[in-house]
């Protein structure tokens, strides 16, 4: 069966191969209680706000969503639900089996810089870190060495999403069905919300491991969705979403991006903005939600090409892991999860 997530290569993690594009930038906001690492849930009615303000259909609040396969499930579901407001434009750019540890497949920090110069969002949301974890050596995410290592990665793209000072909504991978996975995921995910904490003037940390998660932490493959009904939120393989899945998701970013962003209270009813998918972009077949129809006119957006495209590679089961966790520089096989 095709591998979906994973990608194969080296890693390449050598100290001082990669080099940090240089600090986030403000862009003039106020670091003075900017949002913090936010677990699932509604944000409290005392938000500052974080995004230009009027909004509306002729002029609206850019949004990008953009990352690997899990990116295909989220950028969907919050395109069609932002883009109802009528005054959010959302465009999404997934990329199966991409991460920050395989830039000879998709290196995302100059993937990310062409989309910001290409889109121009005013707030870009990010997710990586699945195919990251997958085949990483037992603890090695817990080695000192590699952890600043790969700090230095989730720094660099920071730095490209969070250029002329807008906010990035950067969202963990979730739980998976593998517990030794799931340990990786969560060393992953702990570097993620490190760094948002040293920026929470730029970056709000969205937890998605503990959203689709049991109260005990365990894999959750079914849960309460936005529509109030227990519908199944992961796909077959342990490791994608469904399409409610990405509308869970959706939600609970949409959550925090709403009041930041006075979406609801700008809405302009009848006008649906028309989700764009960056060309090239890719995604798990059964994972993603159908997009609503545009309403048409000049409120209504097409497609646009966007840069760097790039197929997904065609990898098979069976491979084996890296190197010792010992190891800081890593060397990690394809995945072997399934679509």
């Amino acid at each position: 069966m095709r591998l979906l997530i994973g990608v194969a290569g080296t890693l390449l993690l050598c100290g001082g191969a990669f080099a940090i594009a240089g600090p986030l930038r403000s862009g003039g906001k106020s670091a003075a209680s900017r949002t913090r690492a936010t677990q699932p849930g509604p944000t409290s009615a005392a938000v500052e706000q974080r995004c230009r303000s009027p909004l509306n259909p002729l002029d609206p609040l850019r949004l990008w969503i953009g990352g690997d396969s899990l990116a295909g499930s989220l950028g969907p579901s919050l395109g069609d639900l932002a883009g109802k407001s009528g005054v959010v434009q959302p465009v999404f750019d997934s990329r199966v089996s991409s991460g920050l540890l395989s830039p000879e497949f998709l290196d995302w920090p100059k993937h990310g810089a062409d989309d910001m110069a290409l889109y121009n969002p005013d707030v870009a949301v990010f997710i990586v870190g699945a195919n990251d974890a997958k085949n990483l050596p037992r603890g090695v995410e817990q080695d000192p060495q590699w952890r600043s290592q790969y700090t230095s990665l989730v720094e660099q793209m920071l730095s490209v999403l969070a250029g002329n000072g807008r906010t990035v909504y950067w969202v963990g991978a979730p739980v998976m069905s593998d517990p030794a996975y799931s340990e990786r995921v969560k060393g992953i995910n702990s570097i993620f919300k490190e760094v948002a904490d040293k920026h929470s003037d730029e970056v709000v940390y969205i937890d998605s491991y503990s959203l689709f998660s049991t109260p005990d932490g365990r894999y959750a493959p079914t849960l309460t969705v936005p529509d109030g009904q227990v519908a199944r939120v992961r796909a077959d393989d342990g490791v994608h979403l469904t399409p409610d899945g990405g509308d869970l998701l959706a939600k609970t970013v949409f959550d925090q991006l709403d009041p930041q962003c006075r979406i609801t209270e700008q809405a302009v009813p009848g006008v649906v903005k028309t989700t764009i998918e960056a060309a090239g972009s890719s995604s798990v077949p059964g994972t993603r939600r159908a997009p609503s129809t545009g309403s048409g006119g000049p409120t209504a957006t097409t497609s646009k090409p966007a840069p760097g495209t790039t197929a997904p590679p065609a990898t098979e089961p069976g491979s084996t892991p890296g190197p010792p966790a010992s190891a800081p520089a890593t060397s990690a096989a394809p995945p072997t999860s399934a679509g």
